[in-house]
Order: structure tokens, then sequence, then C-alpha cells
């Protein structure tokens, strides 16, 4: 991400959650990242032991102190990203309202929450996608980016991932790169420029309910004084 950093720096400034599960290294990781381990997923191949990531999630946070507007995931990480909009979209108890967007890069499928009720998913049902296209209330309509490796072997799942979100609110953008992020310059401008829009829409969509709430209550003023008067 160094390259997406950079073209961000003026804008946003990333903080990075490692996965608490170790495992072996995935299709792609090597030989590129030969001796980088340990290799880490978010979802305990062992048994669905999903309870230790909302904690880390929210330590990690607390401990920066920053910020947080939106969630950027790779690849398993993707799927994690849409599926805590999700729950934050449906408003489950313990949902990370701070995340107004998110960016899902070369995801992979189906999503993955850390709700059992809206995410029923088991680790043997890692890459099954049962369940998720037959219910249409799981459509995501918070704004996101969906980026998309065309040599990528997994794009027919980022695909099905970018099918998740409603299309009036998704970007979907596709590079000519492998399980990776946007390698030439340009490819990463266009993508951090596309981020700087989705931020900025979310701005001005604050903004404009700001007036309009400043509108309601002075309207409410006058109703108030009116009624008063007549009273």
């Amino acid at each position: 991400t160094r390259r997406l950093q950079r073209a961000l720096t003026n804008r946003f400034r990333f903080v990075f959650v490692d996965a608490p599960f170790e495992c072996p290294a995935g299709p792609g990781v090597l030989p590129f990242f030969e001796g980088m381990g340990p290799y880490r997923r978010w979802i305990d191949a062992d048994g669905d032991d999903r309870g230790k990531v909302r904690p880390l999630l929210r330590k990690t946070m607390a401990e920066d102190g920053g910020n947080f507007v939106g969630v950027l995931g790779f690849s398993q990480g993707a799927r994690l990203a849409l599926g805590l909009l999700h729950e934050k979209q449906e408003e489950q108890p313990e949902a990370f309202d701070e995340f107004k967007f998110g960016v899902f890069i070369c995801g992979t499928y189906p999503p993955l929450g850390l709700s059992s009720s809206l995410f029923p998913v088991t680790p043997t049902a890692l890459f099954a996608s049962q369940g998720w296209e037959d219910k249409h209330e799981q459509i995501l309509r918070i704004p996101s980016i969906h980026v998309i490796g065309e040599k990528d072997p997994f794009s027919g799942k980022s695909r099905l991932l970018a099918q998740c979100s409603e299309p009036s609110s998704a970007t979907i953008m596709e590079f000519d790169t492998g399980h990776q992020l946007p390698v030439r310059s340009a490819d990463t401008q266009r993508l951090a420029d596309r981020i700087i829009r989705l931020h900025g829409n979310h701005q001005r969509q604050l903004k404009d309910e700001a007036v309009d709430l400043t509108e309601k209550s002075l309207e409410q003023i006058k109703v108030t004084e009116i009624s008063f008067q007549v009273g």
C-alpha cells in the first residue's frame, strides 16, 4: 500500500491491523514475500473463532486515537471489510459506526462478518457462497470502491463480491494487475482520486444534512412562536 499511502498522504493516515490467526502462505504470496512471515488470516481454519477479531480492531483503533472514516481491505481482508460495513448498515449492536465508506481490493467471496446472525459462515465454507446471493436484504448500500485485478486468478470472486454492493453506491475499478494493488503511478492516482472523491461526497452529505436539520429547527421555532401567539 505504500504507493497508495503516498498518493493520499495529505488526506488520510493509514492504520494497519494484523489478522489474528497464523497460516501458511496463501496463493500468490510466494516467492515475492518469501521470508516475510508469519502469514495471517482473519478466520481460524481450525474453528469459527471470530470473537477474537472485534476486540483486536477496537483495541487498535483506541490506541491510535484517530478519527476513523473508512475501512480498506485486501483479499480476505476485503471480505471482512465489507462484512463490517454491512453490520453497520444493519445497525448491529457492536457495529463500527466510524466507517463511512469501504475500499475492497482484490476481494474474494463471500463477505465475512463478526455477527453470527448476519454471517453464519464456518471455516469449512470460507470459499463457499451458499446463502448470500439469495438474500437481497444483504446488499451493501454504504458507498464503496471495488478494485479488481484483470490478471488476478481470483478476479471472478472479486466480481462476485462487487455484486454484494448496490450498483448506485459502488464504484468498480479494474486494473491490468494480478492479485495486488495497482502498480502504475497513473493507476494508483486514479484510485486515490476516487477515494478522495468518495470521502468528499460523504462530507458534502453531512453538510447537507446539517443544513436540513438547521432549517427544520428554524421552521419548528417559527411554528412554535406562531402557535404561542395564536394561543
